[in-house]
């Protein structure tokens, strides 16, 4: 089997990265990202910025659809998964991580993605080049798994600085098993 995962290239401008080195957030939309420190949540920042300009939401690190955390940590994603998956489709996905963890390690995508109407859902992985932030096992099983279970679409965005590189669809990143 294998798993076809689309890719896109996203540039930033260094006035974007200094106004966010800075602490200069007020047009970052997720209250998470918004709070973080230093340099953490830049590239989420970036593609949900990105996301927006599409007529998207977007919703860093606050959503767990695997089942890791108790009912209740996360209402605003929770509402949006029930109202897209419904509660009996939610409530089996949370239980497929608890069954084979720790055998089977997976990490949720950065960003859950959807339409303010909640007719679609998607989960973005974020990678910066800047900080040579690569691609791990375990995001990809993630990834697979939102893929696979939920059928629902991912990416990996990469974040490149402008001038830096092109920008537009890369090559799919294909994991086989």
């Amino acid at each position: 089997m294998e798993v076809v995962i689309p890719t896109r290239k996203l540039t930033y401008t260094k006035e974007q990265f200094e106004l966010w080195k800075n602490g200069d957030r007020e047009d970052c939309n997720d209250p998470f990202c918004r709070k973080l420190i230093g340099m953490k949540g830049y590239g989420e920042y970036i593609a949900g910025r990105y996301f927006e300009s599409l007529g998207y939401e977007w919703i860093h690190h606050d959503f767990n659809l695997f089942g890791g955390n108790r009912l209740g940590k996360y209402p605003k994603a929770e509402a949006i998964f029930r109202t897209y998956f419904g509660d009996e489709r939610y409530e089996k996905g949370r239980g497929f991580y608890p069954s084979f963890y720790p055998f089977v390690q997976l990490e949720e995508p950065d960003l859950m993605v959807y339409k303010p109407d909640f007719s679609e859902i998607r989960f973005v992985e974020c990678k910066r080049r800047d900080t040579y932030d690569k691609l791990r096992e375990k995001q990809v099983r993630g990834l697979a798994l939102v893929k696979l279970l939920f059928d629902c679409p991912v990416e990996i965005i990469e974040i490149i600085e402008e001038g830096k590189g092109e920008v537009g669809e890369g090559d799919p990143f294909i994991w086989r098993f």
